[in-house]
Parts: C-alpha cells; structure tokens; sequence
C-alpha cells in the first residue's frame, strides 16, 4: 500500500525504466492520443528516459518565470474588474446609477448567471482550443465591457453589462485548472495554483491603493467610479494583448525551451497521469464523469468555497457601515489583501513539503475565516477594532477554495472528463455566487446578521467537505492498491499512460492525492 501517494508518484512516474509499448491498451487512433505523447515520438530512446534533477529546477524555473507571472497578473484584472463594481458603490455609483432597494445585490448575483451560462460553451471551447488562446480574448472581451460601463445610467443598462462581463470571464478558471495541471507536477501544483489564486490579495492591495486616488479624482463631470472603470479596462487591454503573443499553447510551442527541455518538461508531467491536451472527444469520459462520486464532492467545494464570496462585493459596504469614509474604507480594504496572501503562500507551501495535507489546509483556513465571522457576527457595533481584525479573518477562506482547484485537477484525468468535471466545478462556482448576493439585505444594514451567517456555515461546510473526502479518497487508493501493484510489477509500457488520454479510473497507475 503507498502510504504517500502524492510523494510516490512523482518519483514513480517519469524515472519508470520499461521500454515503450502499447501492448496493454490495445488500438489506440491517432487522434486518441495526448499532445504530451506527440511531442515525445521520435526522441529515440529504445529504454526510460531518466530525468535529470539539474534539468528539473532549471525548466520548472523557466516555467515559473514565463506561465506563472501571466496567470497571477490575469488574476489580477480579473479581481480588479469586479472590485472596482464594489469601490464605485462607495464613489457614486448606485447614487449615479439610481440603485435602489436589492438591485445592488441582484447586479452581483447577474455576472454569475453569465458566468453560469458560459460553461457549457467553455467546455466545447476548451475541448477545441488552446487554453492559452481563450484567456487571451476573454480577457480583451471582458476589457471591452468594462470600458464600456462608464456609460450605464440605471439598473436596465447595468443589468446586461453585468451579465456578459460575467459571460467574457466564465472560462478563466476552467482554464487555469488545465493550465496549472499541462505544466505542473501535482506535488507543484497546490503552491503554484496558491501563488497565482493569492494574486485576488495582490489586488485588492492594489485596488485600495488606487481607489484611493482614483476616488478623489473629479475630472470632466466624470465621477471618481468612471475613471476606475476606464483605467482598470484600457491596462486589461494591453495585457490581454501581452498574454495572447507571450504564453505557449504547450511545451511543444514554448520557444524559451530546447528540444531537449521540451521532452523534459513533458517528463516531468508524465507522473501526473492527466495528459497535457486532447481535442478528441471521447462520450465514455462524459458518462464517467456524470457517475464518479468525485465530481459531486468537487461540486461542493465550489459552492460552499464561493458562498463567502459576496464580501468582496460588499465588503467596502460592510467597511464603511463601521464608520469610516469612503477614502478611508477604501485604505482598510488593504491589510486584508496583505493577510490573505501570507496564509496562502504559508499554507500552499506546506502542501508542496508534506504530502497529502490539501484537506488539512482546507480545515485550517475555513475555521479561522470561521474565527472572523463569529467575531464579526458577536461583537458589539462599537468594537470596531475587533470587528476589523474578525474582518480581515475571513479572508483565510481563499486558501481553502484555491486548495480544492488544486486537488480537482490532481485527482481528474482523461481531457474529456477534466472538462466536464470542471463544468461542475464552475456550475457549483456561480449557483454559489448567484444565491450569495441575496443574503446581504439592504434592510439588515448595518450589521448584515444573515449575510454573515451564511459566510459561517459556508465555512463549517467546506470544512465537512474537506474531511469527507479525505477518507474518501485514502478508501479509494487502498481499494485500487492491488491491481497497481500488479500493474507496476507486469506492464510493459507502463510510462505511456501518463499521455493515452486514459482516465484516472481507467489508468491502474493512478493515485489520488488529498
């Protein structure tokens, strides 16, 4: 029995030592095969291609210097597009707008019904191109849209806005999954999907920084909320340009990487057993999907992981309801930002030293996120030192939900299925978002009682999820512990499946991590 599945994998995986064969999978088309497996034909070596560690730093180096920075700055305008929705609402919009009674709230719950709306043409989309590709024209769409938001003036104008903003960002995430899972060895993955899910902090930083100057900013009859609005849109231009001429489709296409470099970094994914990309659509893999327990437990942890998520729509009003100005608030969003990143670096990097402690770090972020919403919901209106600090412990619930991306890419393979499980994923991500909003009543104002106490039970929840599927997944490897075994010890070729578009149920190699 592998007592540290994660650990055995990526030791096990690329160094395996048998000759190339297809013996044990049978037929296996052309078009079956992953883009990983095409780049790999005709590198000539009759054995195993041992990867040599020196090798290893220097692309995962190359990597992280080349992909990471794209995917942690489209974090970055993809926070600030939404945040400056939550900054103008203390700088005139809803005054400008004409909001009145929950059309506020309903504006928030409307992008994810847009979000929602997009997943199955994700899926198609994804199916069909390179990731890479998409997040380049979604984001110059959704920069489009919010240049254009400067000229809504009512609820009607607003309401369709907000709908195709959320439309132009509902492939970003399924995207990063795929992305962070082609490039990344598993026991990297959950630090590099917290560096570029900890950019959400970077932005909130950045946005109190710049709301602050934007927002005394009254130039040409515009209101402060209409200068974040255009800034934030022609910078998310240029860098949907940046990224679409900069960041390769695959190793294959990498020109920062040698021939030689580009075999060792399929290499080094080879242990994944996820495959990098496959436009083949296999309907076996759908079918499966739609059975595995693990896509509703997946599902889940998208729901309960974005029910909190209406504080960083209402956080500036929750903020300013304390007493502070709209300068001021907007300065206080910011330590939040600075907290949120040190616990996800701090708790992603454990996850990389120790293996299988994802759920562990999904525990710990959600009951001290749980710490800050009894704080928030108990003390006194007058305490607002302590109810900045319970505040700013909400947002320790990042941690938890970037940690259940990682493990939803880790524990999916077979293209086909990593699609459509990520369509749960996104579709339990917006019914989430879409009801969240609706908890913040106006008439609850100031203290918000059932906003932030769904953000409590969110929070105990996600920490069930966490546990139930932890026990699940150890159930699971101890079941399919044999038939690896025998496996490991008679198949020939066994390096191959890592890129035969297999899936993790189909491929007896594989190993779930927690």
């Amino acid at each position: 029995m592998i007592s540290d599945p994660e650990r055995a994998i990526d030791e096990k995986g690329p160094m395996a030592d048998s000759p190339p064969s297809e013996s044990h999978l049978g037929a296996v088309s052309k078009t079956a095969l992953d883009d990983g497996l095409e780049i790999l034909e005709g590198r000539g070596d009759e054995g195993g291609y041992v990867l040599d560690p020196a090798m290893k730093r220097r692309i995962l180096w190359k990597i992280d210097l080349h992909i990471l920075p794209l995917l942690t700055l489209t974090t970055v305008f993809g926070y600030l597009d939404k945040a400056t929705f939550s900054y103008g609402a203390i700088f005139g919009l809803i005054k400008d707008a004409n909001l009145h009674g929950s059309q506020y709230s309903w504006l928030g719950s409307i992008y994810y019904f847009g979000y929602l709306a997009m997943q199955p043409i994700a899926a198609i989309i994804l199916q069909r191109f390179a990731p890479p590709r998409c997040l380049a024209v979604a984001i110059f769409s959704w920069a489009v849209i919010l240049f254009l938001s400067v000229l809504c003036k009512s609820f009607e104008h607003w309401a369709p806005t907000r709908f195709f903003l959320g439309v132009a960002e509902g492939i970003v995430v399924p995207s990063f999954i795929l992305i962070s899972s082609a490039w990344y060895a598993r026991k990297d993955q959950a630090l590099r999907i917290g560096i570029w899910f900890s950019a959400n902090g970077i932005a909130q930083i950045v946005g109190g920084i710049s709301s602050y100057g934007l927002g005394q900013i009254h130039v040409n009859g515009l209101s402060p909320w209409k200068w974040m609005f255009m800034i934030v849109g022609a910078a998310s231009v240029f860098f949907s340009l940046l990224l679409g001429f900069t960041m390769p489709t695959s190793q294959a296409t990498a020109s920062w990487l040698t021939h030689d470099e580009k075999i060792a970094a399929v290499e080094m994914v080879r242990g994944n057993n996820t495959g990098i990309h496959n436009k083949k659509f296999v309907p076996s893999q759908v079918k499966e999907a739609l059975l595995d327990p693990k896509t509703y437990i997946f599902f889940w942890f998208a729901f309960f992981g974005n029910l909190p998520n209406s504080v960083s729509v209402f956080g500036t009003l929750i903020v300013s309801n304390f007493g502070f100005s709209p300068v001021t608030t907007t300065l206080l969003g910011m330590p939040n930002g600075g907290f949120e990143i040190v616990v996800m670096v701090a708790i992603t990097y454990l996850c990389i030293r120790i293996g299988n402690i994802r759920t562990w770090g999904i525990v710990v972020s959600n009951i001290i996120a749980l710490l800050g919403g009894i704080l928030l919901k108990q003390l006194p209106f007058h305490n607002k030192e302590g109810l900045l600090i319970g505040y700013y412990l909400l947002f320790a619930w990042p941690t938890g939900y970037a940690l259940s991306l990682a493990i939803v890419g880790s524990n999916t393979a077979g293209h086909t299925k990593k699609v459509v499980t990520n369509g749960f994923v996104l579709a339990g991500f917006c019914t989430s978002n879409i009801i969240a909003p609706q908890f913040f009543l106006t008439s609850q104002q100031p203290r918000y009682g059932l906003g932030i106490g769904s953000t409590i039970f969110a929070f105990a929840a996600m920490t069930v999820t966490a546990l139930v599927f932890r026990f699940y997944m150890i159930w699971l490897n101890k079941k399919r512990a044999p038939a690896r075994e025998a496996a490991l010890a008679t198949l020939e070729g066994r390096r191959e499946t890592g890129f035969e578009n297999l899936t993790d149920r189909e491929n007896p190699l594989f190993v779930y991590v927690y």
